[in-house]
């Protein structure tokens, strides 16, 4: 059976592994708020989304779509019953559930925003996420983030509180072809 339960993780490189050397750690502050942010959000889906009637999700972190980047996080929902629940034979796109792609910032959001506006392309919702003391100063751009489509969500690491600022409803994929390559690296990852 599919576990859904689970945050899973697509396998990547990470360039930053390059850099250590023996017996030496690099700390990744993105990565730890980007779990954190992860977990919150996993617990807090359904009070987030209190309008969805899809019960079902899956969270997969790190998912490379190629020509797309990589999202720190992508959230698929459908309805019960509509995707298989043996692993062997899991294919997501009969399950036809609403992608939403997030890049998760500590800094330069413009980049992140950027980034996201990418997801755009194989999901129906982008979102950049920062953390919750840095959208007084994000706020004052809002337009630019209803423009572009993108969403802008806060997050308070030391509470685990996200902040909905903007969220843009579900809009269909804008290259179908890349909504299909990120639904199967997130099957494949969900399958292992």
């Amino acid at each position: 059976m599919l576990d859904t339960a689970s945050i899973h993780t697509c396998d990547l490189h990470h360039p930053q592994q390059n850099l250590q050397t023996s017996g030496s750690h690099i700390s990744a502050p993105e990565a730890e708020f980007t779990d954190k942010f992860s977990r919150s959000y996993q617990q807090r889906f359904c009070q987030i989304h209190s309008g969805t009637t899809r019960e079902q999700t899956l969270f997969v972190r790190e998912v490379r779509v190629h020509g797309n980047g990589i999202a720190d996080l992508v959230v698929l929902n459908w309805a019960r019953g509509k995707a298989p629940r043996n692993k062997a034979n899991f294919d997501l796109t009969q399950a036809k559930p609403i992608i939403r792609a997030f890049e998760v910032k500590l800094s330069n959001w413009r980049g992140g925003l950027m980034q996201a506006h990418r997801y755009k392309y194989f999901s129906h919702v982008a979102v950049l996420v920062v953390p919750q003391a840095k959208l007084k100063v994000i706020r004052e751009h809002l337009d630019l983030f209803q423009t572009l489509r993108v969403g802008l969500w806060g997050f308070d690491f030391t509470t685990g509180t996200v902040k909905s600022i903007y969220t843009p409803r579900p809009r269909r994929q804008m290259i179908a072809k890349y909504s299909e390559r990120a639904l199967a690296t997130v099957a494949h990852a969900a399958s292992r």
